[in-house]
């Protein structure tokens, strides 16, 4: 997927469920990431790549109504 994600972000942390084979996403800003086009949970908190995890909830538990796949906090990762 082109342009940035939350997996670029300082913020955000990933692991992967070894059993399903697909990736959990936590902020620590506090928004809650997951993959905008499925709509039953708990399978919209995972995803087969990083970069498909999007914020869709703030920090304070509403819609989080995005134009973009990061939100405005967003922060690079150091490149190594």
């Amino acid at each position: 997927m082109a342009g940035l994600h939350c997996s670029d972000c300082v913020f955000a942390e990933f692991s992967l469920n070894e059993r399903t084979g697909m990736y959990q996403g936590t902020c620590s800003r506090g928004f809650t990431l997951a993959d905008p086009r499925v709509h039953h949970e708990p399978e919209m908190y995972f995803a087969v790549r990083e970069d498909g995890l999007v914020p869709v909830r703030d920090p304070f538990g509403r819609e989080y109504l995005r134009t973009k796949n990061i939100c405005d906090r967003f922060q690079p990762r150091k490149k190594e």
